[in-house]
């Protein structure tokens, strides 16, 4: 090779060299931290929130704290010896009691913070209660081996309904329970066979699967759009993603998939959830948090939208489940607490460049 040659592989090289470090420079910038961002209770689990309009309910491995609705500041934590991890809720029935589905079952609290009932097995299947809906009067509770329904008789709440695989569930593990129109749908998780969601109609069962179009049969979040359309979150570790289903001459069609390849940050969809303002909050398993204006955005790809880190300031990038106050959102994580001031979300005030394209990496 003579002189000219080598000069010219050099300055070839030279200006490759040059363009890697530019792309390196170009595509690792600072992350800018989220001064409306602000971790709580930092390291502890946070696996469900309720707030009940004078304070926040928060279930963590530790037991169950109550929280200054607005600042996020520990209250008090309940005598109740309650163990709160992976999957769990959090509501009110309509007779006023506050039930908590935890590890040994269910637990129910009276105004006074008192622990007024201990529902576990045999009365209810055995294992953890991951779910409960309040629903006419009554509640389900979805466990690790089924699903219950609670009534009130002569002034005491009791079991009346257990469903399980013999009953028609497509599995026994329930995680997720949501009522859409006049339908029940039980989400599976830990699926051995079928998995995916089993609808209960008043002309008997059906499903939606991995065969209709769902991407994992792993069942994390159902969320009602209105009668005829759900998000469906769905995936384990870094496989899953989340669905639309629509209902069109009384059957249900999954009609759109989306993934970190459309713009979700993490493949596992760990939680959904729609604000006053119609806001989409799209949470994953490891990669932090997704925000819509609007479910609509949906149907455009690449999805364009809020996305939020552990290095942006969120506690830790598993969310597991957000709730709203007046003032501020609480982001459940898999190690924390993070309040999210909501002024600083309005999605007038935030500049394009703080809107991202997230995609695959």
């Amino acid at each position: 090779m003579n002189k000219k040659s080598i000069l010219i592989l050099a300055v070839i090289l030279g200006l490759l060299t040059a363009a890697g470090i530019v792309y390196q420079f170009i595509t690792n910038k600072p992350v800018q931290k989220d001064e409306s961002l602000t971790v709580l209770m930092p390291g502890t689990e946070i696996s469900a929130l309720f707030d009940d309009g004078k304070t926040v309910w928060a279930g963590t491995g530790e037991g169950i704290f109550l929280l200054d609705r607005e600042s996020g500041e520990t209250l008090r934590k309940l005598d109740a010896d309650i163990r709160m991890i992976y999957s769990a809720m959090i509501l009110k029935t309509e007779d006023g009691l506050v039930w908590a589905g935890h590890e040994d079952g269910l637990s129910a609290f009276d105004d006074q913070l008192q622990e007024v009932y201990r529902i576990g097995f045999p009365d209810i299947p055995k294992g953890r209660v991951n779910t409960l809906l309040a629903l006419d009067g009554g509640l389900w509770a979805g466990t690790q081996n089924g699903a219950a329904h609670l009534s009130l008789k002569d002034g005491l709440w009791a079991v009346d309904e257990i469903l399980t695989k013999e009953s028609g569930l497509s599995e026994d593990v329930v995680q997720v329970i949501q009522k859409v129109g006049d339908e029940l749908w039980f989400g599976s998780y830990l699926a051995r066979e079928k998995g995916g969601i089993s609808i209960l109609t008043d002309k008997g069962w059906t499903y939606l699967g991995v065969d209709d179009g769902i991407p994992h049969s792993y069942i994390n979040a159902i969320l009602p759009l209105s009668e005829n359309r759900v998000l469906i979150g769905s995936g384990q570790m870094i496989y899953g993603g989340l669905s639309i289903a629509e209902k069109t001459d009384s059957r249900w069609k999954i009609t759109l998939n989306r993934d970190q390849n459309d713009g979700i940050p993490g493949m596992k969809v760990r939680d959904l959830f729609l604000d006053s303002a119609g806001r989409l909050f799209i949470t994953t398993e490891s990669e932090g948090i997704l925000i819509l204006d609007d479910p609509d955005e949906l149907y455009e790809t690449p999805l364009e939208g809020i996305v939020r880190t552990q290095e942006n300031g969120l506690s830790d990038n598993e969310v597991k489940c957000v709730i709203e106050c007046d003032q501020c959102y609480f982001l459940g994580c898999k190690y924390g607490l993070t309040r999210w001031e909501k002024q600083a979300l309005a999605m007038d005030d935030i500049t394009d460049h703080e809107k991202v394209h997230y995609q695959y990496r």
